[in-house]
């Protein structure tokens, strides 16, 4: 299914603020719901930049890698 790509931030960002708020708030120690909502709020665009930082970096070491290759196979 093709989803316009305004449409797949918003249901991102909305998946994984649900996700960060159950985790804290159906972890073992437990959460009250009002704080398990606001730190959501903190957590959920940090968690997505972590990830969006991650697939960055591997991007880069992977090109990075494919012109070494490159570069080994014309130098023999």
């Amino acid at each position: 299914m093709n989803l316009p790509k305004p449409l797949k931030t918003v249901l991102t960002v909305a998946l994984m603020y649900a996700i960060c708020v159950l985790l804290l708030r159906y972890r073992r120690d437990g959460m009250d719901w009002t704080l398990a909502l606001l730190l959501g709020l903190a957590l959920a665009p940090v968690a997505l930049l972590l990830s969006w930082g991650r697939e960055r970096l591997n991007g880069k070491a992977q090109a990075a890698g494919q012109r070494r290759r490159e570069r080994r196979a014309r130098s023999r």
